[in-house]
């Protein structure tokens, strides 16, 4: 199929609270069609590196859900949460579709200054995901600073990026993403959340959103500041007339 229905679900995440998380996508989502449901980083806990007792195993209690929910919404539905793998914890964006886990990326670049390299593992390859013959790079948060995570060595047709990405970086995500929209000639889908985290002493996070698409030539196509689901469709052919016009990436030597 050359259109591809996307829903990327922006919202507060309740702190360590699985099941009012999983409620809350729900609500978000109910009567919505979409082909590709795009959840936030550590959707159901909030970005929380130091807590081992929140990660799962891939049969734990999200991995459930993720599967009953991408059956319910007849959707690939996407996002990250902390999983424990022979005593490693990665933080790992799941793709399940049709009930079954069917792809899954672990964070390369994982925030040092946030303490994650500390409790978290890195991930050490490039995944792509197909969903309606849409080749997807999958990507977490921080990888985005970092170009060649997002190289299109492989002809992919959009990049996928889900994020906790706070309000005091805002300006760099944006261009960012724009950014890896132009110089990879994909469509760029991005899921941040919203709200206020406060960390283990006390101190007061604050995502502002800023969940956005961009088109293959870095047109930012949509863009949201509240809690809220943002519906889209692809077309692929855009990705095509892009390509034709400006050819770049047959030149490149690396």
């Amino acid at each position: 199929m050359s259109i591809l229905k996307v829903a990327i679900t922006q919202f507060n995440i309740a702190w360590k609270d699985k099941q009012a998380n999983f409620t809350k996508i729900e609500e978000l989502l109910a009567g919505k069609q979409a082909d590709l449901v795009v959840l936030p980083e550590m959707f159901q806990t909030g970005f929380c590196t130091d807590d081992a007792a929140i990660a799962e195993t891939m049969e734990g209690e999200s991995i459930v859900w993720i599967q009953e929910f991408s059956k319910e919404m007849d959707a690939a539905v996407c996002g990250s949460l902390a999983i424990k793998e022979e005593g490693v914890i990665y933080n790992r964006l799941i793709m399940a579709s049709k009930g079954e886990v069917v792809g899954h990326y672990d964070k390369t670049h994982l925030f040092g200054m946030g303490g994650e390299p500390e409790h978290i593992a890195p991930g050490s390859s490039k995944v792509d995901m197909v969903v309606q013959d849409f080749k997807i790079r999958t990507t977490v948060c921080y990888d985005l600073r970092f170009p060649y995570t997002s190289f299109n060595d492989s002809e992919y047709d959009i990049l996928l990026n889900v994020a906790n990405w706070p309000s005091a970086r805002i300006t760099h995500w944006d261009v960012l993403l724009q950014a890896r929209a132009i110089e990879n000639q994909a469509y760029v889908i991005a899921c941040n959340r919203v709200g206020e985290q406060l960390d283990k002493d006390g101190k007061a996070f604050y995502y502002p959103g800023h969940s956005s698409v961009y088109s293959p030539s870095g047109e930012q196509l949509a863009h949201s500041l509240k809690e809220e689901v943002i519906e889209i469709s692809l077309d692929k052919k855009e990705i095509e007339t892009t390509r034709e016009k400006l050819p770049f990436l047959k030149d490149r030597r690396m």
